[in-house]
């Protein structure tokens, strides 16, 4: 039983209910409700799971040096994983992600081609790079929005610019997640640095807005969107801490509302019943995320 929960610790299980609401809100922004299939929308979704938990596990792989001077009491750096049975377990996650992907179309296939060399690429070595690395980590993201849209992707009456402006604003707010990330462990003694990474959020929050009242969404996405500003208002209060473990929260909270984000998306574009039951993932993200640490 130990042994077992060291291997969940390792793959970041709370997060791993982040990724497949990107698919979710990518699928339904091009998909009609009359047409869905929801066996497609399932092989997606697990998919997506299977890259993010591959993605930290290759991290880990590729970390293990820092790790011990860092974060000695991990799974991996502690001895209690080895490094063979971690990359054994992260190319066994990742082809089975690759594979699913394939059954649902062609495009899916491809755009998981995509994101399984991005997903390298940023854990082997664009972490590291100040410039790539948000990028990257927000273009992982990205592409996890457009593959949730891949069986549609080729039609002509497909939402681009739905599309793009869902997959926009989940990469704009990976984007300053991966940022923060960067700071959680020295913290964040600057509070101008923290207000200019949340203004990046208020602008999303601001674009839905406006965009609603255009009518690229349904009314809907609002009733989601109040509720995910009031908690971005209190996240950014506990970033102007700006210690460490005030940093860590913010993180952990951060990449916790990323399914609130994607919930006001399926609002806009499925309605409010589609949108509440995306929010249901919440609830194994949250309580994992008590026994399991997230960052």
């Amino acid at each position: 039983m130990v042994m077992f929960k060291k291997y969940l610790q390792l793959a970041r299980l709370p997060n791993a209910f982040t990724s497949p609401t990107n698919v979710v809100a990518g699928y339904l922004t091009v998909t009609p409700i009359s047409e869905l299939n929801y066996v497609n929308l399932g092989i997606l979704m697990a998919s997506s799971m299977l890259f993010y938990v591959s993605g930290v596990v290759f991290n880990d792989y590729f970390d293990i040096e820092i790790d011990r001077k860092e974060r000695p009491s991990r799974p991996l750096p502690s001895g209690a994983i080895s490094k063979k049975t971690t990359i054994q377990i992260a190319i066994v996650l990742m082809a089975s992600a690759i594979t699913l992907a394939f059954f649902v179309s062609w495009s899916s296939f491809v755009i998981a081609l995509f994101l399984a060399s991005m997903i390298i690429g940023y854990d082997y070595r664009l972490k590291n790079n100040k410039i790539f690395s948000p990028i990257t980590m927000g273009g992982t993201r990205f592409l996890n929005v457009i593959m949730g849209a891949s069986p549609a992707l080729l039609s002509f009456q497909t939402n681009l610019s739905g599309l793009g402006f869902v997959a926009s604003s989940v990469f704009a707010y990976v984007v300053v997640i991966t940022l923060f990330s960067k700071k959680e462990l020295s913290g964040i003694k600057s509070k101008r640095h923290t207000i200019v990474l949340f203004s990046i959020i208020y602008a999303i929050i601001a674009a839905i807005t406006i965009v609603t009242f255009l009518g690229l969404f349904k009314t809907w996405s609002l009733v989601i969107l109040v509720p995910y500003t009031i908690i971005m208002s209190v996240i950014f209060k506990q970033a102007l801490v700006g210690d460490a473990s005030s940093i860590q929260r913010v993180i952990k909270n951060m990449v916790i509302s990323i399914i609130i984000l994607d919930s006001v998306f399926v609002s806009g574009v499925a309605g409010l019943s589609y949108g509440l039951s995306t929010l249901l993932f919440l609830l194994p993200s949250i309580l994992l995320s008590k026994k399991f640490y997230v960052t």
